[in-house]
This record gives structure tokens, sequence and C-alpha cells, in this order.
């Protein structure tokens, strides 16, 4: 599993040509898929009873050797370190990553996972994380927006998105410290260690104002420094315990939350606090060191840096126009004061299903 942002980017693939996305049935092929995900996460992943979805691995949030994980991580009796062998050290420094006793908790959990055929709710790690939950709410928020695209309201994704705004805030938000937490379902309530996690709920359209500002606040502050002496929001907390100031390259997930949390790509690199020498982006912690390697794409030997979202009939056009109903790339995402969506050869069924009445159900694959 990896942070739930499929809704999300289906609709901003959407976004980017709507008229192609539609003469191939795009949405229409994802959109029961991506139902069925959000209904396993809100459903069978909600371990705490409280409405979250929780994680039950580190490797599924995004920030995979967080010290977030230690104190529930500490529970897990590891497998045999002669059961398994690790890869990572053919690519990396041992001093550089975690150690043998935290892999063994890993592939502990991985592999009782597996052998109790992927039952949910066994495991003694489950955690509540804020990023993973507020990119899922993005999500449905999504969703909703492709649903009424496919001509259904979308009124109940949208409602359950801010009432799942609303049950973040009270399982994972501590107004004392400005920040979320992760929250331990199966230990002692929240986790205090202060990640870039805990900033990702800036994204959400219903985070009340209060808050936000809380968050900005905490951002900008001596935690994370962003603005001050950070250009990226540091991963984990300037001034906690497990900080690691030397030299870290953070692995592409991480920079993912980082970016999720407003920072500018080109801001790539910063100063450390310290006065320092710039470098790579800042630590999961005292042993929490993976390479960051930016690999440009290639084609046809021209060098392309990022990804070219819009459809151009030629280099020099303007891109396509949204169609009704639908915002412009990346633009208004969330904005729900767009007029409804056209007419389509679908219906709603129990106000959050979407089935197909006819029509093309796929479309192009090609």
């Amino acid at each position: 599993m990896q942070p739930p942002v499929h809704a999300l980017a289906a609709w901003l693939v959407h976004c980017a040509d709507p008229g192609l996305s539609r003469a191939r049935g795009f949405l229409a092929g994802v959109y029961p898929r991506l139902a069925a995900w959000h209904r396993y996460l809100l459903h069978r992943r909600d371990l705490g009873g409280g409405g979250l979805a929780s994680v039950v691995h580190p490797w599924e949030q995004g920030m995979d050797n967080s010290p977030c994980w230690d104190a529930p991580l500490g529970r897990i009796t590891p497998a045999p370190a002669r059961s398994f062998r690790r890869a990572d050290l053919d690519h990396g420094a041992a001093e550089d990553r975690p150690t043998d006793l935290d892999y063994g908790r890993y592939v502990r959990l991985a592999t009782d996972y597996r052998d109790g055929r992927y039952a949910d709710g066994a495991s003694e790690f489950a955690v509540e994380d804020p990023s993973f939950n507020a990119l899922l709410i993005a999500s449905e928020h999504a969703l909703a927006r492709i649903a009424r695209e496919l001509g259904a309201t979308g009124t109940a994704r949208h409602a359950r998105a801010e009432r799942l705004t609303g049950v973040l805030i009270d399982r994972l938000w501590d107004p004392a410290e400005g920040m979320f937490f992760c929250r331990d379902v199966r230990g002692e309530g929240l986790i205090p260690e202060r990640s870039v996690s805990g900033l990702i709920p800036l994204l959400l359209p219903d985070l009340p104002r209060d808050i936000a500002t809380a968050l900005v606040r905490t951002a900008s502050g001596p935690h994370f420094g962003l603005g001050d002496t950070t250009r990226l929001p540091p991963s984990y907390d300037l001034l906690g315990e497990a900080f690691d100031p030397r030299p870290v390259l953070a692995r592409p997930g991480l920079v993912q939350h980082e970016l999720a949390a407003g920072a500018r790509p080109a801001a790539a690199r910063r100063a450390h606090p310290g006065g320092g020498a710039a470098r790579g982006g800042a630590g999961d912690g005292r042993r929490h060191r993976l390479r960051r390697v930016r690999r440009p794409l290639r084609r046809r030997g021209v060098r392309r840096d990022r990804l070219q979202l819009d459809r151009r009939a030629d280099p020099g056009s303007a891109p396509r126009a949204p169609g009704p109903g639908v915002s412009g790339a990346a633009l208004g995402t969330f904005d729900m004061r767009d007029t409804e969506a056209r007419d389509t050869a679908v219906t709603e069924v129990n106000d959050s299903e979407v089935k197909i009445a006819g029509g093309v159900k796929g479309g192009d694959r090609g």
C-alpha cells in the first residue's frame, strides 16, 4: 500500500485533457476501482474505530524509517536476522541505514500480514497517520468531482470528506502543540514526535482557519524553520532528539510529503540551521538516511525534468479548455462552485457509488 492519492491523481490526469479523457472513458473506467479502494480504507482499515484509516506497516505511509514509528515498532518481535537478506546494504553504508533490529521488525510485520492472508486488525502495529488520512480526504473530494463529471451529484462524498476532516481534528490534533500527531491505536494515544506528516492537513479545503493558522505558525517556527532556516519543510523536528544534522539524502516519497506541505520543487536544497553548508533534504532521524536521486526523463536524446501534462495540438498552441463542470488543470481542484456536470450514461447508487448504465465503459486503452 502507498498513500491514497490515486483518485486525486486520476482527476488531475482528466483535467489535463478532458476531451481525450471523455473520449476514452477514462474516469468511467477507473471510478469503480477507486470507490472500492476508498471503501476498503474507510471500513477494513478503521482499526481504531473512530473513522480514520490505519497503516499496519511503516512502509505504507511514505516515510518508511520515521522516528514516529519507533514506539509502536518496539512492541514487535523481530524476525531472526538470518531469516532474510538486506539488499539495501548493497547500495548504502550500514551506518546510513536502519539497523538489523529495525529490519527484523519490518520483515516480521510483512510476513505475519502475508501469512494471515492480509487480514487487517491482527497486528500490534496500527497507527493513524495525519498525512495518510489527509491525502485520503483530499482524494475523497477528488472522487466527488469525478462522480460529478460522470453525471452524479457527488454530494455524499463531499459530505464524507468534510466529516472525516472533523474526525481527523478530533483524533489527531493537539491544540497546545499546534500540530497533528500520529495516534498509536494499540498503545498510549498520540505519539509525541513532530514530523512533516503533521503539516500535510494544510491541503484540506475544510480545515478551520484557526487550525490552518496554527499549522503555518508551527511550520515557520523553530521546529521546522520553513522560510527561515529551511526552504523545504524538514521531514522531522529540527529540535527533536532523533534529528541528525549530518547530510541527509531523502527518499522520493519523502520529497512528496514535503511538497504536499506547500514547498516549491525548485527549493530542493537548504542550508543547515546551524549555519553549515547546503545539504540534502532534512532527515527522518538518527539512522534514517536514503540517497536522493533525480533521474531526468530522456526521450530521443532530449532531457525532460518533468512530465508535460497539458496535451497540445502542437508545441505553440494553448492547452485545450476544460469542458463544463471541470476546473482547469491543477486549478480549483476542490472548488465545489463549478456548474453541475453534463449528463452522461451513469446513475448514482446510494448517493455515493456510480454504476455504468450504458455507453462506453472503458474506452480506448491503447
